[in-house]
């Protein structure tokens, strides 16, 4: 990955209890550019497998892109381990929601480092993707949308399990990448169960009037192609797309570290960067690459 041919800054975007970690690649950082936000899915950050690859493709085809980490994603964004389980365990839709909301004003604020030209995208990956469907639902500001492998329901237990959480107050589960079990309190399903209606994934999508693509696996076991088929099927807008990619699963074959992209997952890329072309407008790629910059910006 030629990632030092490009313009890459990391900030920490304040506002909240914690700050959102966020990777800026632009391979023209002088240049007005539209931006895209790229989301992680749950257990991920900005520098999982793909979302670095995914995001360089973004910038060298002639968008700003700013890939975050959600705050209480309990990373260190050296090794990759989830190295703060507290603050893993707090974690909340509501809070990724918020997490996002002040990213989305931040790149349209004054504070962002780079010309940003017009209204943002949005990519989100599994988890990241609903709460990418939820935040377009609730802002006018969103130029295109584009969602890998997003459930279209957010409440994915069964009663016993619920009784359970409840009864011990966490929800515990083993991560090669932590060294002892991690847990999520009960506070997360408390936050699903009051927001029930403003959670519906597949209602918010429905409701959608920007252009939404609809990326996934057909052998995903994560989260079934039936939900996919759900998101783009029940939109009355007329501006979804559903494309299915054969052969492959949740992450369309790449894992984590990444060495080098699927045949799958360059379906997806190039699909998306079509899709972000056509809806927020085609920049031409920078052809001299010659930044090799990397800054810490003020938030």
């Amino acid at each position: 990955m030629e990632e030092a041919k490009t313009f890459l800054a990391r900030t920490g975007v304040e506002g909240g209890a914690l700050p959102v970690p966020a990777d800026i690649r632009s391979s023209a950082p002088e240049e007005p550019r539209p931006v895209v936000v790229v989301c992680p899915g749950f257990l991920g950050y900005k520098g999982w497998g793909f979302l670095p690859w995914v995001s360089l493709r973004l910038a060298r085809a002639g968008f700003h892109a700013v890939t975050i980490s959600f705050s209480h994603s309990g990373v260190d964004e050296d090794t990759g381990l989830i190295a703060r389980p507290e603050e893993f365990a707090a974690d909340t839709v509501g809070r990724e929601l918020d997490d996002l909301g002040r990213v989305l004003d931040f790149v349209r604020s004054p504070r962002f480092p780079l010309p940003a030209r017009g209204a943002p995208g949005l990519l989100g990956h599994s988890r990241g993707g609903s709460v990418c469907v939820i935040a377009a639902g609730r802002r006018r500001d969103i130029g295109a949308l584009v969602t890998w492998s997003a459930p279209a329901r957010l409440d994915r237990y069964t009663p016993r399990r619920r009784r359970e959480w409840q009864s011990s107050g966490a929800l515990t589960f083993n991560t090669e990448r932590s060294p002892l079990p991690l847990r999520l309190d009960w506070s997360y399903y408390e936050d699903l169960a009051a927001n029930r209606d403003r959670y519906d994934v597949r209602s918010r999508a429905a409701e959608l009037e920007i252009p939404h693509l609809v990326v996934h696996g057909e052998r995903d076991a994560a989260v079934s192609a039936s939900e996919a088929r759900a998101l783009a099927g029940n939109s009355t807008a007329g501006k979804t797309r559903l494309e299915l990619i054969p052969g492959c699963g949740h992450t369309f074959g790449a894992g984590h570290p990444m060495t080098r992209p699927t045949g799958a997952l360059e379906r997806a890329a190039a699909l998306t960067l079509a899709w972000f072309e056509r809806a927020l407008g085609k920049t031409p790629p920078d052809e001299r690459r010659g930044d090799t910059r990397t800054t810490e910006v003020p938030s």
